[in-house]
């Protein structure tokens, strides 16, 4: 409804002037005690289109006398509008003569509802009153004129909460960050250490901090770009069995809360599927399923504590710049093929022989993905890559391990790998759910020959185990290690992720590594309380 037809509503109760059309100008006849009368006025224009229109008389204290019509009538004070109403009735005939839908359904709606109903009527006759006057009768004009009188003070609530949400949406426009640009954040504060045994015992406190820019251009695409900074060090760099990158955390950052780009990518539609491409730091599970369950946040804080935790290591063979896509083939059973394609990260943007796009490292992922049953999904997972002497085999494509021992990362370095995986993930209930994997990389180095790595894990899960949407998690498993050499390097991971809000939780745990780089006999209990805001 205009503003100018609101300011009728509240200035006068013959409401909407739509009855002034009615005469050629009028002065209401004041009462007997001597009520000061309402002048009113409309364009010569609109009064001349209205001709032979009864003039109506109607004191600013007055109600229009009532008629036989009207006895039927509920009193204003009634909350309830029903069907049969006199008002509700005279609603329906106006809404089905003049085309306007008021949504009343033939059911009981509140005063504040019949008024929404009958300010979309009031809509639809207003523009036909000023174009074509002669097209609303008399009789439908007086019907309006009682309507309005009646819901006068629900018209003007229903004017007021629209005025007051004018100026939020106005507020708001003037204030909000971007029309393509959502801004979200991640803080991490990270108290941790080695506890016991042998090993070092500090605890350290760090933090890391993420702010990603959200854009869309069309609705359907993204494009992410992502400021980090922290100063989180691993705690598994001083263990009596030497460093290792076994128990490494999510939150672990290498640097001194200096600020980059750590995260450039893009994502858009193409036929029936969704092209990711990335500029720097792609990872395989940006495009591709992991299957980690609730253990995965993506690197983020809201998950599991440990890289290795959050889902198989082959997804973080590889990274950097490149391109992935999930192509869709059936609801049910084989249900997509996921195909990828990384450069190394610190590779793919030099132009020097043995770097490059194609000449340095790389990581080729091809994934068929499986859904068997409502709760169960499963994939099956191929990786090919090649690694220099500088970068770790599971290490996002860079130098530094974020899974599995340091034996198993610099047997790698300088070798080509054939790598193959099974994941699962099953969906017991809202509050229940269970995952594992199983990897095998076969790498062929020069100086060592053949040599094949293993890792795998199981995992289970209880999800919003409060009914707040807190987490608690238990993984037992091996990170990549060398088959054949030592001891199997198991990894105990549990943690209780408590959701103090939708922007704070804490979660308190401990990571056990019963055999740190293969050699036993020097167990390492790590202990974390992780404090994750998110915005």
């Amino acid at each position: 409804m205009s503003s100018a037809l609101w300011k009728s509503i509240l200035i006068s109760p013959v409401a909407l002037g739509i009855t002034l059309l009615l005469s050629t100008g009028v002065m209401a006849a004041p009462k007997s005690n001597s009520a000061t009368p309402v002048r009113v006025a409309a364009s010569d224009l609109i009064l001349n289109k209205a001709s032979g229109a009864t003039p109506v008389k109607v004191a600013a204290s007055e109600t229009t006398p009532a008629t036989q019509a009207e006895t039927d009538r509920p009193e204003v004070a009634t909350d309830i509008v029903k069907p049969g109403d006199w008002s509700y009735t005279a609603l329906q005939g106006v809404a089905s003569k003049y085309g306007c839908n008021p949504n009343l359904n033939n059911q009981p709606v509140s005063q504040l509802e019949f008024a929404r109903s009958l300010n979309t009527c009031l809509g639809k006759v207003e523009p036909m009153l000023a174009q074509q006057p002669s097209s609303v009768t008399t009789g439908d004009l007086e019907i309006i004129k009682r309507l309005t009188q009646e819901y006068r003070a629900q018209l003007t609530e229903l004017d007021s909460r629209l005025t007051s949400a004018d100026k939020r949406v106005a507020q708001a426009q003037a204030n909000q960050f971007s029309t393509t640009t959502k801004l979200k954040g991640e803080a991490i504060f990270n108290l941790t250490g080695a506890l016991g045994g042998s090993n070092s015992n500090n605890l350290v406190f760090g933090d890391r901090v993420r702010l990603l820019f959200e854009t869309s251009f069309s609705g359907q695409d993204r494009l992410w770009t992502r400021l980090a900074t922290g100063n989180q060090p691993g705690v598994t760099g001083n263990l009596k069995n030497g460093a290792t990158s076994e128990g490494a955390q999510v939150s672990e950052v290498n640097g001194n809360n200096a600020v980059s780009v750590d995260w450039l990518a893009y994502q858009f539609p193409v036929s029936n599927t969704n092209v990711y491409v990335s500029a720097v730091n792609g990872i395989h599970s940006d495009y591709a399923p992991t299957y980690g369950s609730n253990f995965e946040d993506f690197t983020g804080g809201n998950g599991a504590l440990s890289n290795f935790a959050e889902s198989s290591p082959i997804y973080k063979i590889g990274g950097g710049a490149g391109v992935g896509t999930s192509l869709p083939l059936a609801d049910t059973g084989l249900k997509s093929l996921t195909v990828g394609y990384f450069a190394g990260a610190t590779s793919a943007n030099k132009n020097v022989a043995g770097q490059g796009l194609f000449n340095g490292d790389y990581a080729l992922l091809g994934q068929l993905n499986f859904k068997l049953g409502d709760k169960f999904d499963a994939g099956l997972t191929y990786v090919n890559s090649y690694h220099t002497g500088a970068n770790a085999i599971y290490g996002f494509g860079a130098g530094t391990g974020l899974t599995g021992t340091s034996l198993a990362n610099s047997n790698a370095a300088g070798a080509t790998a054939n790598s193959y995986g099974a994941e699962f993930a099953y969906k017991a209930s809202d509050t229940l759910a269970f995952n594992g994997f199983v990897l095998n990389t076969s790498t062929n180095k020069a100086t060592i020959g053949k040599q094949d790595l293993w890792s795998y894990g199981a995992g289970i899960s209880l999800p919003n185990i409060d009914g707040k949407g807190s987490l608690l998690g238990l993984l037992v498993g091996a990170e990549p290690y060398v088959g054949g050499v030592g001891s199997t390097p198991y990894h105990i991971e549990g943690f209780y992720k408590y959701k103090f809000s939708d922007n704070l939780s804490i979660t308190p745990g401990l990571i056990y590594l019963t055999s740190p780089n293969q050699l036993s006999g020097n167990g390492a209990l790590i202990g974390v309380v992780r404090t994750t805001f998110t915005f």
